[in-house]
């Protein structure tokens, strides 16, 4: 009978790796999951630094993909303030980050506390 929550094995247990560890020194699927984390900070503080600041608060994420940046905003009510906003925003990121970004979606996804 195996049992599942003890080790069968003999000798010394390891101590589990730490996710933090995984991650910094991950190769193939976690150094993707990284640089893919790292992108979406910057396109959200790159669009946070290029909309109003009563604006900026209610954006909680975003991420370029292609030439499309996507901001991810609480509310509708919020959505379409932004999306009168964003004139000129598509630019501003382009240059900031040296991406060619042609069109800004905004989509309504609340947080997850």
């Amino acid at each position: 009978i195996k049992h599942f929550s003890g080790s069968t094995m003999a000798g010394p247990k390891q101590k589990p790796t730490s996710l933090s560890d995984l991650l910094s020194k991950g190769e193939g699927v976690l150094q993707r999951l990284r640089e893919g984390g790292n992108a979406a900070d910057r396109a959200l503080t790159a669009a946070r630094q290029h909309l109003p600041a009563e604006l900026a608060g209610h954006v909680w994420a975003a991420a370029i993909d292609g030439e499309v940046l996507s901001l991810l905003c609480e509310s509708s009510a919020w959505a379409n303030r932004l999306r009168y906003a964003t004139g000129g925003l598509a630019a501003a990121v382009a240059a900031e980050l040296g991406v060619a970004v042609v069109k800004v979606v905004v989509k309504v996804r609340p947080r997850q506390r």
